[in-house]
């Protein structure tokens, strides 16, 4: 990068960059495509209580660990959009809690 970090105008100046950058795959400007998704809706999809052993296939397809201490529960997640969502939820109830 270009500038000494914690500086405000430098950090102003970093971001605008940042954001005004064109993304190399689809050259839009970056904060084009950061406010597309952000318009979305997109789910929190929570594994509470998911079977130890099945941990690694809730990595595989994404799930993060939330540890409980910022007041949700301890359990894996991952978040999706609308589309996706119910497909999901049928992986969590086929492949995790292995109901039909």
């Amino acid at each position: 990068w270009f500038f000494d970090g914690h500086r405000a105008a430098d950090d102003c100046l970093a971001g605008v960059t940042l954001l005004t950058t064109r993304l190399p795959k689809t050259q839009t400007p970056a904060l084009s495509t950061l406010l597309q998704k952000a318009r979305k809706p997109r789910w929190q999809i929570w594994a509470e209580n998911a079977p130890f052993d099945l941990k690694e296939k809730l990595k595989a397809r994404g799930y993060r660990w939330n540890d409980g201490t910022d007041g949700r529960p301890k359990a894996w997640f991952t978040e999706v959009q609308q589309a996706q969502k119910e497909d999901e939820q049928h992986f969590l109830k086929t492949e995790i809690y292995l109901r039909e």
